[in-house]
């Protein structure tokens, strides 16, 4: 597989899109109360190595995407690759057959696959720092930090203290909770604590989760910016 793909679904999955691999590509499911369903394949262009393209094949039954649809998913997949590539706008190629097709280019970033290492690495070290310490020296550590029970940052950090077995679970679990922080008043207790945190084990994790909880945070400005 080219190595952009690989990029890509390494990125996706751990952001748990629906995407499996393809014949020459992958393939992204995108089932959204907001937009149509969708399935987009993704695939390297042979004649531009650079780039990368985006289809949607558009359902024979139904009728052509409109240009709110085709905005709708370019900003829905453009939020799943945020900090890993850019999407371009989806144009129309008329019908092949019965159906309708839609490409958009892809345009990887260039700090892409140094961003993702850095973040790999960044688990890999919050696992080392977090091995060898047991449930109630972590429940201790939360104490110290002033987090109450009922606190959303409690409940993720204690959550990727007991899901995380390898670097993979974290980081799944980490864009999960995230995803639960960013939506409530609580990223602002998890800033504070980033910047006032003296607990040594809990350094890495908490800074993982802020970088989670800071991209969500972009995604929806971007959102209500486009909406």
């Amino acid at each position: 597989m080219d190595p952009k793909l690989k990029t890509l679904l390494k990125a996706l999955r751990i952001r748990q899109v629906d995407v499996e691999e393809s014949t020459g590509g992958l393939r992204i499911n995108f089932i959204d109360g907001g937009m149509p369903s969708t399935t987009i394949d993704i695939y390297a262009l042979r004649s531009n190595p650079d780039h990368l393209r985006a289809k949607i094949r558009g359902a024979e039954e139904t009728p052509e995407m409109s240009d709110a649809d085709l905005k709708r998913v370019r900003i829905k997949l453009q939020n799943e690759l945020l900090g890993i590539a850019n999407v371009g706008a989806f144009a129309s190629l008329g019908r092949r057959g019965e159906a309708h097709y839609y490409y958009a280019h892809i345009t990887m970033s260039k700090k892409s696959s140094t961003d993702l290492t850095l973040v790999q690495k960044g688990a890999q070290q919050a696992l080392e720092q977090l091995k060898g310490i047991d449930s109630g020296s972590f429940r201790k550590g939360l104490d110290q930090l002033g987090l109450p029970r009922s606190s959303k940052v409690r409940l993720a950090l204690t959550r990727i203290f007991r899901e995380s077995g390898d670097i993979e679970e974290m980081l799944t679990v980490v864009v999960q909770e995230a995803g639960i922080v960013a939506k409530s008043s609580d990223w602002r207790i998890l800033k504070d604590i980033r910047e006032r945190n003296e607990i040594p084990y809990l350094n890495i994790v908490v800074e993982l989760l802020w970088k989670a909880v800071a991209k969500e945070r972009l995604i929806k400005t971007l959102e209500d910016i486009h909406n």
